[in-house]
């Protein structure tokens, strides 16, 4: 995928001036100059995360301008360099959802490139992809691509440690209550539909049996397990028959 990003996105460059804040604070003219003259593959993560949180992402121009960089940002994600920008690492401000600046061929690479990242991280063997599955939906979801694929991808990953594991944890601890109703609250006011999104399909019963039958047949397998996580399980197993008893 990162390949491809390089290729799609190739015809793109970039000039002075950035569309970023000039207070001289933010982001240097040394450091712009550098983001302009230093071949792409090799601009460093620092710098990078300068630039996101520098740039004026409420200006199409820059938009335009990150397409440039995008290869690199994706690249760094993928080896687990996750620049904090907001809640979304280095994705948030990307803006997917404004289709006049991107095409449609790199919105669909994009939607690709997510679902895919989304199941390696559900498959729990990337050590450097450390985070939970939630941050992820987080990541993909403030950069206005959408999740409903990726929820969806968690649906069919459920039987897998780490997807049943995160799911405990968003279950336990991201779920809090408004009134007598429990909602999604990781988004916060900044994409409330998203937040919706994950309230919906977290308390859906569907959702909930799938979750509750994979986490029984893992329990009662032969699979070795730690400690830490046989614990999860068994918390989660209680929590979604208790739910499924209301």
């Amino acid at each position: 995928y990162i390949e491809e990003a390089y290729r799609l996105f190739a015809p793109y460059n970039i000039s002075l001036p950035l569309t970023v804040c000039d207070c001289g604070n933010c982001i240097t003219e040394k450091e712009q100059k550098l983001l302009i003259i230093k071949p792409l593959r090799e601009i460093s993560r620092d710098l990078i995360e300068t630039y996101i949180s520098a740039m004026f992402d409420n200006e199409d121009k820059a938009i335009v301008e990150l397409r440039y960089f995008l290869p690199r940002m994706l690249e760094l994600l993928s080896v687990g360099e996750t620049l904090y920008i907001d809640e979304g690492f280095s994705l948030s401000r990307c803006h997917f959802e404004r289709t006049h600046i991107w095409k449609e061929g790199e919105i669909a690479f994009m939607e690709r490139f997510a679902k895919a990242f989304f199941e390696e991280v559900l498959e729990g063997e990337c050590p450097h992809l450390y985070s939970t599955a939630e941050d992820w939906l987080v990541c993909f979801g403030l950069s206005g691509l959408p999740i409903a694929p990726l929820l969806d991808t968690w649906l069919q990953q459920s039987g897998k440690v780490k997807a049943l594991y995160d799911f405990q944890e968003l279950l336990t601890y991201s779920l809090h209550p408004i009134g007598i109703v429990f909602k999604h609250s990781y988004f916060k006011d900044k994409r409330p539909e998203l937040n919706e999104q994950i309230t919906t399909w977290l308390t859906a019963p569907h959702t909930q049996r799938t979750f509750l039958q994979a986490t029984e047949n893992l329990l009662l397998s032969d699979v070795v397990l730690e400690e830490e996580v046989v614990f999860a399980l068994e918390t989660l197993y209680n929590q979604l028959r208790q739910l499924s008893e209301e």
